[in-house]
């Protein structure tokens, strides 16, 4: 057999039987965990994951006292033992969007996975990507008490990749990452949303009243423009001078990111969103 028939020989073995991948899966790039960086602003900087006297981002236990229970915000930094460290990229996804823990137990819907769900495959690796790149916090938060079942809600398929502007936009953000319906839309006794007024305000999480973000022109947001909208998310300053309070200051401010983040073309598109939502007559006091 000639030097030249060995060789290839040689080469066809480690074609067949050597590793069909890299030797080590890579990590994420840098830009894809800055991508993620701006997809958790859009979602206000997972403000729940960080209250004010949490022992540091994305740590958890802002406790909810709920009527039918007790419910903490849970510790999503990558520590293995009290965080999600642990989870695959898969398994943190599915949390995210399905409301479903490693071992298949239920989030309480108070993690609003009816929204998150909506998140597009690129904006949900990106934001795992960047999850996972904090610093891990070990910190352990109580178990939730409920005196209910925990409820399952409706399930949402996401799209592959997100729209990238125009009102597409502005309603992907708005119904995914950004969650607006969370707060602005009143809740039935099972904690899902009432969708009969969508966006038109009431009593909110944490006893908030959040504000009708409908365009009704009384009642709601009607009278504002489409830049004044686009300030007030970026800012939290409303078209009287008055400043954004309550959960609203919050997501706005976020935690390592935020509302504030946002850049001005999301801004805008989601005020051109909320601008086609039905306008409904419903006064917040």
């Amino acid at each position: 057999m000639t030097a030249r028939r060995v060789a290839a020989v040689v080469a066809a073995a480690f074609a067949l039987n050597g590793p069909t991948g890299p030797a080590s899966a890579a990590g994420p790039t840098t830009e894809l965990v800055a991508r993620g960086k701006y997809v958790f602003a859009t979602a206000g900087g997972c403000a729940c994951h960080t209250p004010p006297d949490a022992v540091g981002l994305n740590a958890g236990g802002m406790k909810f006292d709920l009527f039918i229970g007790v419910v903490y915000s849970r510790n999503i930094t990558p520590d293995p033992e009290t965080g999600i460290g642990a989870w695959t990229d898969a398994q943190v996804t599915n949390a995210i969007r399905r409301g479903e823990r490693p071992d298949r137990s239920k989030l309480f819907p108070i993690h609003p996975y009816k929204y998150l769900g909506n998140i597009a495959d690129d904006e949900i690796e990106a934001l795992v990507a960047y999850l996972k790149s904090v610093t891990p916090i070990k910190s352990s938060v109580p178990a939730r008490s409920l005196k209910i079942p925990v409820p399952s809600l409706t399930i949402p398929a996401a799209s592959k990749v997100a729209p990238r502007d125009g009102l597409a936009r502005g309603a992907y953000l708005a119904g995914g990452a950004g969650h607006c319906t969370e707060c602005h839309t009143p809740r039935r006794f099972d904690f899902s949303p009432d969708d009969a007024k969508f966006l038109a305000g009431g009593p909110g999480p944490q006893r908030s009243r959040a504000a009708n973000i409908t365009p009704h022109g009384e009642t709601g947001i009607g009278r504002w423009t489409e830049t004044q909208i686009a300030l007030f998310l970026r800012t939290g300053v409303k078209p009287s001078g008055q400043e954004a309070s309550s959960l609203m200051k919050t997501v706005i401010t976020g935690t390592s990111a935020g509302f504030k983040d946002l850049t001005e073309a999301d801004a805008a598109a989601i005020a051109r969103y909320l601008k086609t939502v039905p306008a409904i007559e419903n006064k917040v006091r």
